[in-house]
Order: C-alpha cells, then structure tokens, then sequence
C-alpha cells in the first residue's frame, strides 16, 4: 500500500512542476504573461559609459570616472537641472530620443518597443517610475552591462 502512495505523490509532484512549466505558455509554448501595470510608459534617458562597455560607442573614461559623473549628474537631475540639457551635453548614446515601451504581455502600439527589447536594468527602473520622475539604472555585469543610465519617465 506504501508503495503505490509513493508513486501517486510522485506522480502529482511531477504534474504539479508540468503546470507550473507550462502556466501562461500559449499553444506554441511560448510563454504568455500577463499584461503588468503600467502598460505604456515613454521616457528619456542619458547613458554614461566607459571604456570599452558599448559596442559601437568611444569613450575615454575609465568604469570608476563613469560611475562618478553618472552619480553626479543623477543628483543634479533630481535637484530640479533641466534633463534634457543634461541628456545633451553628457549622454553617450547617439539617440536622444523619448523611448515608448510596453510592458510585458502589452501588445506595443506603432510608436512603442516591448519592454523585452531594453536592458533588464534599465527596463526595471523605467518601469518603477512614476510620471515626471528620475531613476538611476547602476551598471552590472548582466542587467545593465553597457553602463549607468539616468531615465525620466515622461509619461
């Protein structure tokens, strides 16, 4: 009798972690998440990298004199310096557009990326702001390997 509980227990675990692999996979396995709050946000960022951290971006700072100015300037955001100067004169990426995202499980509109084409750093941080408001992405070796991003969330 032990033995046939042992292989009904072992039966519902294996079930148990079957349904959890597969909870929110669509037909094609694909996994579909739900839509997150807030779906649609759009903002600016300034990157500040450092030698050798973007590919395609020159530089001639070293990692310690990056992360300093990035403080820096994430300090001045915050008292109230108009960001958009800041992005301007500072930011080491070509674009100094505003970024419409989606989040995830949010279908982007024409003018919007999905949240899964940025940094998971940068995605998370642009995502925790609120309207008007001004994060700080750190560089990481995973999250946020090309360097330190300020973001305002514009809307």
């Amino acid at each position: 009798m032990n033995d046939v509980r042992a292989k009904i227990a072992l039966f519902l675990s294996c079930l148990t972690v079957v349904l959890v692999a597969t909870a929110g996979c669509g037909e094609d396995g694909v996994v579909n998440p739900t839509p997150q709050d807030p779906q649609h946000i759009a903002v600016r960022y300034l990157l500040v990298a450092f030698t050798g951290s973007a590919p395609g971006i020159d530089v001639d700072r070293t990692k310690a004199e990056a992360e300093s100015m990035a403080t820096s300037l994430h300090a001045r955001a915050r008292a109230g310096e108009d960001f958009g100067d800041l992005q301007e004169t500072y930011s080491d990426s070509p674009s100094r557009d505003t970024l419409g995202l989606a989040n995830y499980g949010v279908t982007p509109d024409s003018t919007e990326n999905p949240r899964t084409s940025v940094l998971r750093g940068f995605g998370d941080v642009a995502f925790a702001l609120s309207p008007d408001s001004v994060g700080f992405a750190p560089w990481d070796t995973v999250n946020c390997p090309v360097g330190w991003f300020l973001i305002q969330r514009v809307r």
